[in-house]
């Protein structure tokens, strides 16, 4: 594949390499050799590799317009061979990098000279990062054309590239890039669509050094801009090696730190990626006392992944499950469950809620603080130690947090009538449910405190979403109604899984009430069910826990 000569190129890439999908049935390959080879990347992409054809001499209109569709399913990606439909011109000037339109039929016409449309049935739109903008839909697109040395040529091609949704299914991802919340503290993942294959490492920092835009807001980066890094990210001995321009090493330790923390989460992504060494003017960076970092590394970035286990109230007492243990949790929790419904714990916190009142208080149930409501959700410990209280007064949702000092209320809109309430590992986003639908928002915090919840957006799901817990900070899973399965989603809308994680995996003959996942590094997730037993998916198979009649899980 042939690379771009700088860094704009290489972000320009990133859609390329998302973008080479193309071609549906108005662009089925008939010349150019296909040919099957090993999978490299192991990340399930198909083995078919495609070089199309050029123009031929003399083509029609329609023709030319059909050939510039084919062209874009070059795999490896590149767009040389588009551009040869092109007048010299819109070849200069066409930017494939731009935006990706994924489309399910492609129709092209021609009814008078040098013009043509190509009429599209739309399935989504992603930007230049690879990022989910727009859904399904129809979009025509007009193509005008002029004669160069007697042959037609395209002289208005589309704004960035149009593929099938069968070429993306092939050789599309789905992958998170890491930036940084407003402390500068904790990752946050932010899901994007990247082409697979030797190139994916360059086009995941591409897409990284573009930074988190204005549709992130409340995210930061300490990578340097796009136009600083250099065209490639190659990778030796499983080293990902990561050039910029800029002089990284005049940086601070602690800024030093933050790269090296989004670069390492982002590319060990990459099935042969296992270090990362990142340098600038000539200068490599060690802010670990490593030149070569390793790539899993940087945990104190993300979230605590330690804990792997949920809290049961049972038995008349709270306890602390996990896999292969159940204890008492520690403190007079373990001891006496008070009839409280639902009681969680962090290391430094404790909270519990009953109908009409919640409860904070230290780890072990020290320094207790009662806080007045009435029908409090599940109350949830964030990241940061905060502790998140969502009830509803009468026809109305109302969210308080209780930071360890004092209790504020939360603006938020939107979220009347909720059924479950949950907070991502990272803390920078929230998820609930309400009448059946699954939403999706950002929270937004200033030097510290949080100001107040964005609206949410609505994610589409196959049946009504009854409760929903974080799987990790880009994926959702959420409880249908009675008989149907725990269901997970992206955040932005994509890779819906039934029969959680990942198919195969259905429930037994029960009636789910109450869903939980921990952050472990892979996310267990616990059900309780309607007659008060407690369930662990187990690898491969749902499980019951060995505890009393439970009334609540946290």
């Amino acid at each position: 594949m042939s690379r771009p000569s700088h860094a704009r190129a290489t972000a320009a890439l990133v859609l390329a390499l998302v973008a080479v999908v193309l071609a549906g049935c108005a662009a089925i390959p008939t010349s150019g050799p296909v040919e099957r080879v090993e999978d490299e990347a192991g990340l399930g992409e198909s083995t078919v590799r495609y070089m199309p054809a050029g123009p031929t001499r003399d083509a029609t209109e329609t023709q030319i317009i059909n050939g510039f569709l084919d062209a874009m399913l070059a795999y490896p990606v590149t767009h040389r061979v588009a551009a040869e439909y092109l007048t010299p011109e819109a070849a200069q000037e066409w930017r494939p990098g731009d935006a990706t339109t994924v489309y399910t039929r492609a129709e092209v016409f021609s009814v008078s000279v040098g013009s043509g449309w190509i009429d599209l049935a739309t399935e989504s739109r992603l930007d230049a990062q690879g990022r989910l903008r727009g859904s399904g839909g129809s979009q025509r697109i007009d193509i005008e054309l002029e004669r160069i040395d007697g042959q037609w040529r395209i002289s208005t091609p589309p704004d960035g590239v149009l593929v099938n949704t069968g070429w993306f299914e092939d050789y599309v991802r789905s992958f998170d890039l890491f930036f940084l919340d407003e402390s500068g503290s904790h990752l946050v993942p932010v899901p994007v669509h990247e082409v697979v294959g030797d190139q994916l490492a360059t086009s995941l920092m591409a897409s990284l050094a573009l930074g988190p835009g204005r549709g992130s807001p409340g995210l930061t980066t300490a990578v340097p801009d796009a136009s600083t890094l250099r065209a490639s990210v190659p990778v030796v001995d499983g080293v990902a090696e990561v050039d910029f321009s800029a002089p990284v090493g005049e940086m601070s330790v602690a800024a030093q730190r933050r790269l090296s923390a989004q670069v390492a989460w982002t590319l060990r992504q990459v099935p042969v990626v296992t270090d990362v060494r990142i340098s600038g003017s000539g200068t490599v960076i060690a802010p670990s006392g490593d030149a070569v970092q390793d790539a899993s590394g940087w945990a104190s970035f993300g979230p605590d992944k330690s804990r792997r286990w949920v809290f049961v109230t049972a038995g008349g007492r709270v306890h602390q499950v996990g896999l292969r243990s159940r204890r008492p949790m520690p403190g007079t929790w373990g001891d006496d469950d008070q009839d409280a419904a639902m009681v969680t714990a962090s290391e430094d916190r404790a909270a519990a809620v009953w109908a009409d009142r919640a409860r904070v208080s230290s780890a072990t149930g020290s320094n207790p603080v009662d806080i007045s409501g009435d029908g409090f959700l599940r109350p949830v410990i964030d990241i940061d130690q905060k502790t998140w209280l969502v009830d509803r007064p009468g026809d109305r949702t109302r969210i308080r947090v209780h930071d360890g000092a004092s209790i504020v209320l939360v603006p938020a809109t939107g979220l009347d009538g909720l059924s479950s309430f949950a907070v991502s590992p990272d803390g920078a986003r929230y998820a609930a449910t309400s009448g059946g639908r699954l939403l999706v928002g950002g929270i937004e915090r200033r030097e510290g405190r949080i100001v107040s919840l964005a609206r949410p957006r609505v994610l589409r799901t196959q049946d009504p979403a009854r409760q929903v817990v974080w799987v990790d900070g880009s994926r959702v899973a959420h409880l249908g109604p009675a008989g149907t399965q725990v269901r997970s989603v992206r955040i932005d809308g994509t890779d819906p899984v039934d029969a959680w994680p990942g198919g195969g995996q259905l429930l037994p003959d029960i009636e789910p009430v109450g869903l939980v996942a921990t952050t472990a590094a892979r996310s267990d997730l616990y059900l309780i069910d309607a007659e008060g037993e407690v369930w662990v998916l187990d690898r491969t198979r749902w499980v019951p826990v060995d505890v009393p009649q439970a009334r609540g899980i946290a």
